[in-house]
């Protein structure tokens, strides 16, 4: 059976997520004892305190595949990014600075901040949609302003949009 994360940050020293590469390789044996077998590696991008350009998210989650390989740990990963809603989302686009969930660019982790959806989002969600991209709004249970609305997300999703929540938060 495959079984795929498709948002964590074990990345290194790169956002909130793992500090260093042995805390990285745990989590990674965790996760293989979990039954995963792959997993997108997603550091923040453009939510105001990490930018993880794209590049430099390819060439980490190669160098954590070789460290995989080589300690012999049976987890596939990929690079990808959640990407924080920003007036910047479009220009990052345009200069091929995004990572998304698939190879043909069509679904992207959004994450809104954590007390607010922007009044923007639904403009910013339209454009996404006319470049063939469709959000998936990530743990929408943790935003204030989701909680207190519902209907926010409900609108969201009559979008387009589609939605990730936390395995904590599922249990």
């Amino acid at each position: 059976m495959v079984l795929v994360d498709i948002h964590c940050h074990i990345l290194p020293g790169v956002d909130d997520g793992a500090k260093d590469w042995q805390t990285s390789i745990k989590l990674a044996r965790e996760a293989v004892a979990d039954g995963v077998t792959h997993a997108v590696c997603t550091p923040h991008m453009l939510n105001g305190k990490y930018i993880n350009h794209k590049k430099d998210v390819i060439r980490l989650t190669e160098n954590f595949q070789d460290m995989l390989d080589d300690a012999k740990i049976p987890l596939t990963v990929f690079p990808g990014q959640e990407v924080r809603i920003s007036g910047d989302l479009p220009k990052a686009l345009d200069d091929d600075d995004i990572l998304f969930l698939d190879v043909d660019g069509q679904y992207m982790l959004l994450e809104f901040p954590s007390d607010d959806v922007p009044a923007y989002t639904r403009d910013m969600v339209f454009e996404l949609m006319q470049r063939g991209i469709t959000p998936i709004v990530v743990h929408p249970e943790r935003n204030k302003k989701i909680l207190e609305e519902p209907t926010i997300l409900q609108e969201l999703i009559e979008q387009g949009c589609l939605v990730q929540i936390t395995a904590s938060s599922y249990m």
